[in-house]
Order: structure tokens, then sequence, then C-alpha cells
């Protein structure tokens, strides 16, 4: 099952916070680590928080590789209840599509 995911710098306005606010605050509550990958309980908790890796090229290294972290929607909230922040709305899931209603064609 894929989960619809927010980068920090999606999440931040989400949880009214700036970016870089957002990464200290997670640092601190232990959610991630140094390098704002997952820490502790939560690398490989995919229900919260996945890592997006990926390749770049580097003008000097070379290919190089990177992880970037993010959030899922129930990660979100596992967030701000964590940091103790009040969200009034997150975007709404939209697991299945709206239109799975078939209707049924006449014959003729």
């Amino acid at each position: 099952m894929r989960h619809r995911t927010y980068t920090l710098d999606q999440a931040a306005p989400l949880l009214n916070l700036g970016r870089n606010t957002l990464a200290r605050r997670l640092r601190e509550a232990g959610v991630l680590g140094d390098d704002n990958l997952p820490a502790g309980r939560y690398r490989g908790n995919t229900c919260l928080v996945l890592v997006a890796t990926g390749t770049y090229w580097h003008p000097i290294c070379g290919w190089t590789h990177y992880g970037r972290t993010e959030l899922t929607d129930a990660g979100l909230d596992h967030v701000a209840d964590r940091l103790g922040i009040t969200i009034d709305h997150l975007p709404a899931h939209h697991a299945r599509r709206a239109a799975a209603t078939h209707h049924a064609r006449s014959a003729s």
C-alpha cells in the first residue's frame, strides 16, 4: 500500500512551523537523528515515517546517494501530538477513488 507523504518542507506549514524549527524539534524529540533521518523506533516504521532514497550527480564526488525523510498522514498526526501542536485540519486522505460507483449499461 502506498502512503501519501510529506517532506519536511511540506509538513512544516501544516504544523505551523518553519522547516528548520520542525527538524530541530523532531531531533530533540528523538524522532530524527543528527542526519535528519528516522531514529530509534521510528526507523522502519513505514506507517509514520518513510525514507525516500535516490542519487544525484555531484561535480566533485560523482554520483552521490541521499535519503530524505517523509511523513505520512498518520505521521503528521503523531508528530503533532508528540510536539504538543494543535492542528485544525490536515488534507483529506484519498486512498480510493471517489468515482468507485459503477453504473449498469443498457443492452440496447
